[in-house]
């Protein structure tokens, strides 16, 4: 028996640095779902960047977050 996966569902998450509030760095993270499980790191990377340019915040990080069901094909 091979052991398969399926791509249930892909996430972007960024990671933005508010700065200093209080004396303390203040980081959120924001969550793109319904990714397509096609899109590359590169494509990823490039719409994160575009996104946050955005923002006031600076963004620290990009995620992926990619959800499989792992099984036995059966055969």
């Amino acid at each position: 028996m091979a052991t398969v996966s399926e791509t249930y569902s892909v996430k972007m998450v960024t990671r933005l640095n508010y700065g200093l509030v209080n004396g303390k760095e203040v980081i959120k993270n924001k969550t793109y779902n319904d990714i397509s499980p096609d899109a590359t790191i590169a494509a990823m990377h490039t719409v994160a960047t575009a996104i946050t340019g955005l923002q006031v915040p600076a963004m620290e990080e990009m995620f992926r977050i990619q959800q499989d069901a792992i099984f036995d094909d059966g055969l």
